[in-house]
């Protein structure tokens, strides 16, 4: 599909680009429903074990032991994890969906944001 169109004189001139969303649409989509998956089988585990896990969110291979077992906490953890890197990719697939038709200015202003969230998330595990 062409980006051109004729002007009232015939002479063919360029249409703006629209960035395409779809890919951004479904990294958001696809991330809420792990979470969403994540923290269902959390309570299911909770309600069928009867005892509530605990531990730091930081102990990653404490958290996938926990999945293997069905541990409630490990899968509540895990969709944590997932809750905070969905912003993440979908940043990472926007600025690509951008870069994928030119538009400079939106990839740098993808780019800054996640500077940001890695710098506050940064900030957060050094506390």
């Amino acid at each position: 599909m062409s980006a051109r169109e004729l002007d009232p004189e015939g002479t063919p001139r360029e249409m703006p680009r629209h960035a395409p969303r779809r890919y951004t649409s479904a990294a958001l989509t696809i991330g809420v429903a792990v979470a969403a998956v994540c923290f269902a089988v959390a309570l299911a585990a909770e309600l069928v074990s009867g005892e509530p896990g605990s531990g730091e969110l930081t102990d990653v291979a404490a958290v996938l032991d926990g999945l293997l077992s069905l541990d409630a906490w490990s899968w509540a953890a895990a969709g944590v994890y997932a809750v905070v890197a969905t912003p993440l990719v979908g940043l990472v697939v926007t600025a690509g969906e951008y870069a994928s038709i030119g538009d400079r200015r939106a990839v740098g202003l993808a780019i800054a944001v996640m500077a940001v969230l890695a710098a506050s998330a940064a900030v957060a595990v050094l506390r």
